[in-house]
């Protein structure tokens, strides 16, 4: 496509709050204004409810124009990802931190859970009766009923849409082992024996470690890589069809020193547990560790272990974190990639035509839900230590981490070439609760088309009963007013 000059918008940024201005072309050549903010909360000690107190953090929590990596290396899982997306279908809650076993007492293993759902409801209130007689008034029973079902009513709350609600389980430390020989041949026997129904594993898994805590990374969870490298004894028996081609060898930074062979999990390359037969073959590996975060309803076991080693359906990679740009399902959803060599000067790339805007959504798919709007209810159990001062602890050592959702909103007014003014509110589409760092990050996001001709747009915040509510007033009406 040719380039054709977005039309230009004055930022006025009238909060306190770190905001930018950047523009998009979407997949149809169609130009967009993106406007992205971010507020932040240190977590405070529980109120009388049990709720952490959210406390807007002094100095303007920073966007993030890059990836950032534990550790700041590249090598390593996103702690957070880029703030600039052009858009993002639904809202990203992502959980930075370590797992905590109760009471933070050593043990083999414990669950850990999310759950984020909906402000509770008051319940409807009951319909007034009507008499047989429209002329006629209630008995003073019958009024007397539904004036107590009323107040009982008003007494009440129904809880409201669960949006996440998320469980994992953690292990410590373990190992997978290669059977002894005689064990091998004793196994391939029994399964010669009974036809085939007994299971020849050559595995087992070690009975994990106790352990406090565990770091909530992917680099703890079932994936990994398997690498020979060329010339080492074990590269003779890797077999023809698993070598890395000439070509293959090119895409690494030294072609000379590029590997005999080379796999990865491509749903999550950091992790453990991934071992193709080839390379077990090959490597004549005695000893692998295992991971040590897995869903619930996903065990890892020595026979699901050889059974994804002989080609079976893996695992899905389990954590709280950004999953990896590249890994699959995620890359997928980049769409079809047109692959051109001859551009024009004036011609700029578009995103593929199938590109799917989930694509931006970084959280597990069990973590993204419909954008926040405020008031929504976090509960994070075991995802915190005993010890901090916004966590409660019930009878059995678990410890919980619950807040509420501030009722804010961060919002734009567009300005026109007439003096029209529109007021348009942020969504927030991603929430990194960093327990790490003790704190809360929101961001805001809303991207304008270009074709809506708005000179200049303004942000600006309310964070009071009023404000939010003249601000809805505002937005329900349908013409924009004039300055």
């Amino acid at each position: 496509m040719e380039f054709q000059a977005i039309p230009s918008l004055r930022f006025d940024n009238r909060t306190g709050f770190d905001a930018l201005h950047f523009d998009s072309v979407d997949q149809n050549g169609a130009a967009f204004h993106v406007i992205a903010a971010k507020t932040a909360y240190a977590l405070g000690p529980c109120d009388e409810q049990g709720r952490a107190q959210l406390i807007a953090v002094e100095d303007p929590a920073p966007l993030h124009v890059t990836d950032v990596h534990h550790e700041d290396d590249i090598k390593k899982s996103v702690r957070y990802e880029s703030d600039l997306a052009p858009f993002k279908p639904l809202c990203d809650v992502v959980v930075v931190g370590e797992a905590h076993a109760p009471a933070g007492v050593e043990t083999c293993e414990f669950e850990v859970s999310l759950r984020v759902q909906r402000p509770d409801l008051p319940a409807p209130l009951p319909e007034r009766p009507q008499p047989l007689n429209p002329m006629m008034r209630l008995s003073h029973d019958v009024e007397q009923d539904w004036l107590q079902r009323v107040a009982a009513a008003q007494d009440t709350t129904t809880p409201g849409e669960i949006l996440v609600d998320k469980t994992l389980r953690i292990t410590g430390e373990r190992r997978l082992f290669r059977n002894a020989a005689p064990a091998r041949w004793l196994k391939s026997t029994l399964r010669a024996c009974s036809l085939g129904m007994a299971d020849a594993v050559p595995w087992r898994i070690s009975t994990s470690k106790a352990a406090a805590r565990t770091p909530l990374r992917y680099e703890f969870a079932y994936g990994g890589e398997c690498r020979i490298e060329a010339g080492s004894t074990d590269a003779g028996r890797v077999p023809a069809k698993h070598r890395l081609t000439a070509e293959q060898r090119q895409t690494y930074p030294n072609p000379a020193t590029a590997p005999e062979a080379h796999d990865s999990c491509q749903q999550n390359p950091l992790g453990r547990g991934f071992a193709p037969t080839w390379f077990l073959d090959a490597s004549r590996a005695e000893s692998l560790p295992a991971p040590c975060i897995e869903y619930p309803e996903q065990r890892f076991t020595a026979s699901a272990f050889w059974q994804m080693a002989g080609g079976g359906k893996p695992q899905t990679p389990a954590g709280m974190g950004y999953l990896g740009r590249g890994w699959l399902p995620r890359r997928e959803l980049i769409g079809q990639v047109d692959t051109k060599t001859d551009w024009k000067e004036d011609e700029v790339p578009l995103l593929p035509k199938n590109f799917d805007f989930r694509y931006w959504n970084g959280a597990p798919v069990d973590q993204q839900c419909p954008h926040l709007e405020g008031g929504e209810q976090f509960q994070l159990t075991n995802l915190c230590a005993a010890s901090a001062p916004y966590a409660r602890v019930d009878g059995d050592g678990n410890s919980t981490l619950s807040f509420t959702m501030p009722k804010e909103s961060l919002f734009l007014l567009g300005v026109d070439a007439d003096s029209a003014i529109a007021a348009m509110p942020m969504a927030i589409d991603t929430v990194v609760i960093d327990l790490d760092g003790g704190q809360l990050e929101l961001t805001w996001r809303l991207a304008i088309s270009a074709a809506e001709g708005f000179e200049e747009v303004r942000l600006h915040h309310a964070n009071t009963p009023e404000a939010l509510e003249r601000l809805n007033a505002w937005h329900a009406e349908s013409e924009p007013q004039s300055l």
